[in-house]
């Protein structure tokens, strides 16, 4: 089983490649914590995470799943980080959390465009695609040696800064105030349909989001077909992304896991 948290697609492409080359079903983890279905049976097959880097480290769902995780009679373990430039500490910090109960055989990690348009100016058309063809030979990389068995850390893009102080600051920023829907929206719901914690509800025919916190995955941004939602001022007039595996996700059709 592969558990997979993707916000706008980088990390459900690479996941489904991986799936699709080994055999390996893929669990939405999203639903799985949503619905805390936190106990597996892997029957011997692998177990893979894969999931974006936030701020060096976890999104809050993965970082809850792997609290809580139990899965009985795996095979071997891995992890793939994808990240914007540097990976920080995000697979050690998942090791960390499942320590005890999974250990990894594997970790890799892989660059893929950034979408944290409310920190960084988003990547041109033309490094967007630049980056998505080296990271297609990554994850050739990493889907071989995942079925050749091979064991170790081989993360490229680790950075040199401490994700234990960098960290932290994503709890600080993961809040929901400065999301702002714009006279654009036509009310389309794709992003109450798509938000993973399911927070976002449509009310009076604009959406509202019910709590303080989400995991700030920007799919809900990233994916608005009118681009009617803002994160403050900073995401005004920037360029938005979603992997092409997302698609269909794009236009209301649920994912297939």
């Amino acid at each position: 089983m592969i558990f997979v948290f993707s916000g706008t697609g980088n990390s459900y492409s690479v996941a489904k490649r991986i799936s699709d080359a080994t055999g390996v079903k893929m669990v939405d983890t999203a639903a799985a914590v949503r619905y805390k279905r936190f106990g597996y049976d892997a029957a011997g097959e692998d177990v893979g995470f894969v999931f974006p880097v936030y701020y060096y480290g976890l999104p809050s769902m993965v970082a809850t799943l792997a609290e809580n995780l139990v899965v009985r009679n795996p095979g071997r373990v891995w992890c793939v980080a994808t990240c914007g430039e540097e990976s920080g500490g995000a697979c050690e910090m998942l090791a960390e959390k499942l320590s005890g109960r999974l250990d990894f055989d594997a970790c890799y990690d892989i660059v893929m465009p950034d979408n944290s348009i409310f920190a960084f100016e988003p990547p041109t058309p033309e490094q967007e695609a630049a980056t998505l063809e080296a990271a297609d030979a990554e994850v050739e990389r990493i889907i071989a040696s995942i079925q050749a068995k091979e064991d170790g850390d081989f993360c490229r893009h680790k950075g040199d800064r401490d994700w234990r102080e960098i960290y932290p600051m994503y709890e600080e920023q993961r809040v929901t105030e400065p999301f702002v829907v714009t006279d654009k929206c036509i009310e389309c719901r794709i992003c109450e349909d798509i938000c993973p914690e399911q927070i976002i509800k449509v009310y009076h025919r604009k959406p509202v989001w019910d709590e303080e916190k989400c995991s700030l995955c920007m799919g809900c941004l990233e994916l608005c077909p009118k681009q009617a939602i803002e994160y403050g001022e900073e995401t005004v007039g920037r360029r938005r992304f979603f992997n092409k595996a997302y698609y269909e996700r794009s236009i209301g059709i649920p994912l297939k896991y």
